[in-house]
């Protein structure tokens, strides 16, 4: 863990990121089975010099959020104060709550929506413009083993310990969740992952007692579902009850989503879509998630007529087809 108060700037900085980026990567080779050397000097260095020339900025865009029973983390991602949190942190939508700035100031902020299938989770700072913000990562250059670092208020905002880091590596990523041995705790949920550009790659989302077992929602989450989010939409388990019912198993690739299979009976079933097509879009949506087709299909009700462009091969194919039922 690491002070990010000025005063502690010096070389107290130097030896605690050092320290932490090689037993980070000693946690990585482990848990993943390589074989242990450690990186050398000029690697470590490049990392922490990498690391001190982002914080000044980015720790501007961490705030703490006051919850009913606890507190989160978050991160500002526009200068008109859209923040990035975890949907268990936020609860619902509609409730008011407050964040601490990283210089101790308060502000108002509103619950917006989010997912919790994937936990993430939107607010919006009230009455307040040009805040600073962090940079957002593109979908594509979440890099797996590559260095990350957490940033967070694990047990509530504290002005004179200041927040605190984690260095770690990417262990495992897709399109929802991000696996790192940045250490979490308490308090951290909701709170910005970045790579060594600066950028926010995900938002801590679970912890575990294993240092290798920390997990991050996928700031793919967020690009792929920003306007359901900012309206207030909460997708959970009890909102797709009594929805329309599609009926396979996907996942995501470049170009879409690649069908694993589909089940005897359904929708998909009748409408002749088969393992291996590729979808691409569904009322001239464009498909880039299995969550944003998941919330695509959530506001239907059985019966209703939806239309679904895939690929076969080389041959696009559209489709209309009746939903089914979830029960």
């Amino acid at each position: 863990m690491l002070n990010f108060r000025t005063k502690h700037s010096g070389g107290s900085i130097k030896v605690i990121i050092l320290t932490l980026v090689f037993l980070a990567n000693i946690e990585f080779l482990l848990a993943t089975g390589r074989h242990v050397k450690a990186f050398g000097t000029i690697e470590l260095n490049r990392v922490q010099e990498k690391i001190k020339s982002l914080l000044p900025d980015l720790k501007q865009t961490v705030v703490s959020i006051e919850t009913i029973d606890g507190a989160g983390s978050g991160v500002i991602a526009s200068a008109d104060g859209i923040v990035l949190s975890a949907a268990h942190v936020i609860g619902e939508s509609g409730k008011k709550m407050d964040i601490s700035l990283f210089d101790g100031r308060k502000l108002e902020a509103i619950s917006k929506g989010g997912s919790q299938l994937s936990d993430a989770g939107m607010l919006q700072i009230i009455g307040v413009n040009n805040l600073p913000f962090a940079q957002i990562s593109k979908p594509n250059d979440i890099s797996h083993s590559g260095w990350c670092f957490a940033l967070g208020h694990p047990s509530g905002f504290d002005q004179e310990r200041g927040m605190v880091l984690r260095v770690g590596r990417v262990l495992r990523a897709d399109e929802e969740t991000i696996q790192t041995n940045c250490k979490l705790l308490g308090g951290d949920s909701g709170g910005p992952l970045f790579d060594l550009n600066g950028k926010v790659i995900g938002i801590h989302s679970r912890i575990s007692q294993s240092p290798d077992q920390n997990y991050h929602t996928s700031i793919k989450s967020f690009l792929s579902n920003w306007d359901y989010f900012l309206k207030e939409n909460i997708l959970s388990l009890e909102s797709l009850k009594g929805s329309g019912y599609l009926g396979l198993a996907c996942t995501s690739k470049e170009d879409g989503l690649e069908v694993l299979d589909v089940f005897p009976g359904s929708a998909a079933a009748t409408a002749g879509i088969l393992p291996g097509d590729q979808l691409l879009r569904m009322d001239s949506i464009q498909l880039d998630s299995r969550e944003k087709l998941t919330i695509l299909i959530s506001q239907r009700l059985p019966g209703d007529v939806v239309t679904i462009d895939f690929k076969r091969q080389d041959r696009e194919v559209a489709v209309r087809l009746l939903l089914g039922s979830r029960e």
